[in-house]
């Protein structure tokens, strides 16, 4: 009866991720359609009055939903629209399906099984959201100083800003030239300079961006040099890079120790199931054994975590 209710659970998950995938994906289709209407309706606001609407006109979306989809929007425009919604989904149906099979091997209560598969379902596509931010704006920071220097040249050499970041999107490669391409793109078809900026800087959220763009709102507003502002700024990103390299390197023993502590346990038990397998093999068919397996791998799972924690924050 508990493996028939963990299974009935486990397969409503399933179900359940497999309709967030079909309904979310008609969702962003239709929020896409709607601000490129949008931004054409702007671009042109002559032909306003003579466009008509054959659609009905649609309800008004309540708060928490449209709140909810804003930001998840947000959230995957950060990754470098690497991951979508299915990448989503398909991430938390196999956290689920491991948390389910796992609960039905070792025979945890269910309650307990059902409240592990609720928190995989809203973890595990999170830490996905958050790896693939983390490794895009590592990758936008390692070539943002690059265009910043075509930029400064492109401006010596008599180039208009506009024109100079035009440059730099055609000759640095992605994710820097694809996102100055969607700033440039969000300008011409008659977003304000103001607005596109800030979109592209919440798109990347990386800081040092954020200074680019506060930089060239400056100097729109008040004029100056333009060029040795980006300069100056080019130059911190290299410095800041290089500490933060630094501090990696001065952090590579512990990293070292964390993955040879989540190792050992693991190389542990081969070896013992290899010399003495009545031994370790209590722990497979003993539901106590189950029971000690289960807090044994979720205390060094914890373990693991915490120690990555500790020296991702001394690296800040």
């Amino acid at each position: 009866m508990h493996r028939q209710l963990l299974f009935a659970v486990l397969s409503l998950a399933i179900l359940f991720g497999l309709a967030l995938i079909w309904t979310l994906r008609a969702e962003r289709r239709r929020t896409s359609i709607e601000s490129r209407l949008k931004a054409i309706s702007m671009a042109i606001p002559s032909a306003e009055s003579s466009v008509v609407s054959f659609r009905r006109p649609l309800p008004k979306r309540r708060a928490l939903p449209a709140v909810f989809f804003a930001r998840l929007d947000s959230a995957l425009a950060a990754t470098g629209s690497q991951i979508g919604i299915p990448h989503l989904a398909v991430t938390a149906i196999l956290a689920d399906a491991t948390i389910g099979f796992a609960a039905m091997a070792t025979e945890i209560p269910l309650a307990l099984a059902i409240a592990l598969i609720g928190i995989a379902t809203i973890a595990a596509p999170a830490l996905l959201v958050q790896l693939a931010q983390t490794r895009n704006q590592h990758r936008f920071l390692n070539i943002f100083p690059d265009a910043l220097d075509m930029i400064i040249r492109a401006v010596k050499g008599g180039l208009p800003v506009l024109e100079a970041i035009e440059l730099a999107a055609h000759e640095i490669p992605a994710p820097v030239g694809v996102e100055f391409q969607r700033m440039l793109g969000e300008m011409r078809i008659g977003v304000e300079m103001e607005d596109a900026l800030q979109h592209s800087a919440d798109r990347v959220r990386v800081p040092d961006f954020r200074f680019f763009v506060v930089s060239l709102l400056l100097q729109r507003r008040t004029g100056g040099s333009i060029a040795e502002t980006l300069s100056n700024l080019s130059g911190i990103i290299r410095q800041r890079k290089a500490l933060r390299l630094k501090a990696r390197a001065l952090t590579a023993e512990a990293m070292a120790s964390t993955v040879i502590i989540g190792i050992m346990p693991v190389v542990a038990g081969v070896g013992l199931f290899l010399i003495n397998r009545d031994v370790i093999s209590i722990l497979f068919t003993d539901p106590r054994g189950r029971l000690m397996l289960a807090v044994a791998v979720v205390s060094l799972l914890l373990g693991v975590a915490v120690m990555k924690a500790m020296i991702r924050k001394s690296l800040r």
